[in-house]
């Protein structure tokens, strides 16, 4: 990472594909999380390089570009929420996603985060689960205590596990 942030300081953009390939999956998601649409998640995803690319100047070479990049998603997509006072119910997380290639990938968890009644319960399994982010780093995303994010977390995959499990009996 630290090679792709020293060529854009520059202004060399040449292996900013790549740099977008490694990290835009986390992006995307961040976003569809919060939002949950597919074509808004888009727009965020566009929206948040745009904003790291002119930010370029502050970030340090040794960042975990990573979570910084997942901030600024969920920044705006807060942002956005909150801008157009918007409802956003409570339906199938990733049901549209097109960002595989295997569209039926994530018919499961689509299913199975839909039981959970807290965005920021999705929120957590989303970041550890799906995108296998450390919790002291989706601690810092989410700004809460580490503490705290490792109890959701724990309650929410009990109440999952439950939950699937009376279904499946």
């Amino acid at each position: 990472m630290k090679d792709f942030i020293l060529k854009f300081k520059v202004n060399d953009y040449s292996m900013f594909n790549e740099f977008y390939k490694m990290t835009s999956k986390q992006v995307y998601f961040t976003a569809l999380g919060v939002l949950k649409d597919h074509s808004l998640a888009e727009d965020i995803l566009q929206d948040t390089y745009v904003t790291f690319l002119n930010n370029i100047d502050n970030v340090k070479e040794n960042q975990n570009i990573y979570a910084y990049l997942t901030m600024i998603a969920r920044n705006k997509s807060l942002n956005l929420l909150k801008e157009n006072k918007r409802l956003v119910f409570d339906e199938d997380i990733m049901r549209n996603i097109t960002y595989q290639t295997d569209k039926n990938q994530y018919s499961d968890v689509d299913q199975i985060l839909s039981y959970l009644d807290s965005q920021e319960d999705r929120e957590i399994i989303i970041y550890h689960v799906l995108l296998d982010y450390k919790f002291k780093d989706i601690a810092k995303i989410i700004k809460k205590p580490l503490g705290t994010v490792l109890w959701k977390y724990n309650k929410a995959m009990k109440y999952l596990k439950e939950r699937i499990g009376e279904i499946y009996e």
